[in-house]
């Protein structure tokens, strides 16, 4: 989907307490479905699991839709919703961890086969290295990086999304990234 579509869903102003058609549904799916699918992954650290939360995170907009309000753009709607599933993925009891590796080596078959979501997913992806460093973060750098760099989302959105001040991101950013230059080498840092 071109990114002027895109954009038309990002500014487009919802009517409070619409409902959702199918054909709507349908346009979030294609305009959000990609990207939610790849923070679903990197949040959960399991590309199975991973499908199983975009899933939920669907049929949760599906149910909830009449109750977005409009008061931040909808995809920063969708994506706290994503977010929060991956949460309660986290917290069951049932959940098996898998290595950094094995989502970074998805991450690369996706490059290999020519799949590329903008710059920002090439900075984030242009090493080993640096993939497997932002999974060791704590979730609330990883997840604060990952939607700055990787959704290219504006620190405002972020705050939204994370349910925290502004300043907060920032500082989580910074963090992160202090963090990311102590353990790796200059080039692969120098992208953030």
């Amino acid at each position: 989907m071109g990114q002027s579509q895109s954009m038309v869903l990002e500014t487009e102003k919802i009517p409070e307490r619409e409902a959702l058609t199918e054909d709507r549904m349908e346009l979030l799916i294609r305009s959000y479905g990609d990207s939610l699918l790849r923070l679903c992954t990197l949040y959960l650290r399991d590309p199975y699991l991973a499908e199983d939360a975009l899933q939920d995170t669907y049929l949760k907009v599906w149910k909830y839709y009449h109750g977005f309000e409009g008061r931040a753009a909808e995809k920063t709607w969708i994506t706290r919703i994503a977010i929060n599933t991956c949460k309660s993925y986290l917290a069951a009891p049932w959940r098996q961890k898998v290595d950094a590796t094995e989502v970074t080596q998805i991450l690369e078959e996706g490059l290999a086969s020519g799949y590329r979501d903008g710059d920002a997913y090439e900075k984030l992806n242009n090493t080993l290295d640096l993939m497997q460093e932002i999974m060791k973060l704590k979730d609330q750098y990883r997840l604060a990086i990952l939607l700055y760099y990787y959704q290219e989302m504006p620190v405002p959105e972020i705050a939204k999304v994370m349910r925290r001040r502004e300043n907060t991101i920032f500082s989580l950013l910074r963090r992160g990234r202090e963090q990311l230059k102590e353990r790796l080498p200059r080039e692969v840092w120098e992208v953030l």
